[in-house]
């Protein structure tokens, strides 16, 4: 019985790796880029933004992936960019916690800028201690032990975003790059360092559909995110998304693939005053959707505009 629980274990902690790291794209990326680019940070002038993110995978199966993110991003001067992000993500018996510091800095052009970032991130994933209150099974394993007390390692990552004419964005992000153990139990793995081979890049265009009164912005994003084994397969993002009433209303749809498995998704989303609500729903085809009902993405956010200097002092 052990055995076969600590088989179940590995598995969907490789299952709710794959899962999690997909994640990480943020169907949202679109209108907070600083979810998955720390180039984003701050690249809005004089704005201070704060935001709450729930993505739901695969709701309505047993042990859905559930990640909850908190993120900061906030423009010190003209070219400094500082951000924070806070994020906990759980699946089965493993769960995912990480911690981000953000720092960009933004080089200004008539009509344009270009920034560059940095993120430092201290991660730990650990079995869930609630698994070890189940009668049937020898809290003393050595093997059981050692994943609930986790590995602990620091991560760095890259990324650049740019704008032009406040209409064209492009940015690539080389998230994770560099496994840093600190604290990893030897009978998992003797590893020190582990170096992946992530990147996810996006591309936008925003037009003006000044006869009716609206804007329209295709996109197109392409990630590959691995945890090491250079096996992740290249996904792809195709999305397009319209701007109301002075960008108070917003509603897209999207089309996914990569895998052998494709799919497709709406967005909507409201602005208030400084406040923003964003709701996302995907379904893929393939082997896993009859197990379950799509994937579901919230995010509020809210911005705080910088009061301009007193001229007049």
């Amino acid at each position: 019985m052990q055995k076969i629980l600590l088989l179940f274990i590995l598995v969907c902690g490789s299952v709710w790796t794959i899962n999690a790291q997909e994640q990480g794209i943020y169907r949202h990326y679109s209108i907070y880029p600083t979810l998955i680019n720390p180039g984003a940070t701050g690249i809005n002038e004089g704005q201070h933004e704060f935001l709450g993110n729930m993505i739901n995978t695969w709701s309505g199966a047993p042990g859905t992936p559930i990640g909850y993110t908190f993120g900061y991003s906030g423009s010190f001067g003209q070219n400094v960019g500082l951000g924070l992000q806070l994020m906990n993500e759980s699946h089965a018996a493993i769960n995912r916690f990480k911690a981000a510091i953000n720092y960009a800095y933004k080089v200004k052009f008539d009509d344009a800028f270009f920034s560059v970032g940095v993120s430092t991130e201290f991660q730990q994933k650990k079995l869930k201690s609630s698994v070890l209150d189940d009668p049937s099974i020898d809290p003393t394993d050595p093997y059981l032990q050692a994943a609930n007390e986790g590995i602990k390692y620091f991560d760095f990552g890259l990324g650049i975003h740019a704008r032009i004419n406040e209409k064209f964005n492009f940015g690539i992000a080389l998230p994770n790059m560099v496994h840093t153990f600190i604290d990893k139990p030897s009978i998992l793995s003797n590893e020190e360092t582990k170096f992946l081979g992530n990147f996810v890049g996006y591309v936008s265009n925003r037009f003006d559909i000044a006869d009716f009164d609206f804007d329209l912005e295709p996109g197109v994003a392409i990630r590959k995110v691995s945890e090491g084994d250079g096996k992740a397969p290249l996904l792809g993002d195709v999305n397009l998304t319209g701007y109301f009433l002075d960008n108070k209303l917003i509603g897209g749809v999207s089309y996914h693939f990569g895998a052998e498995q494709s799919g497709g998704g709406i967005l909507l989303g409201i602005l208030l005053n400084k406040v923003g609500i964003y709701y996302s729903f995907d379904i893929y085809t393939g082997d896993y959707q009859p197990y379950n009902n799509g994937k579901h993405e919230v995010t509020v956010g809210f911005t705080l505009n910088k009061k301009p200097a007193d001229s007049s002092k």
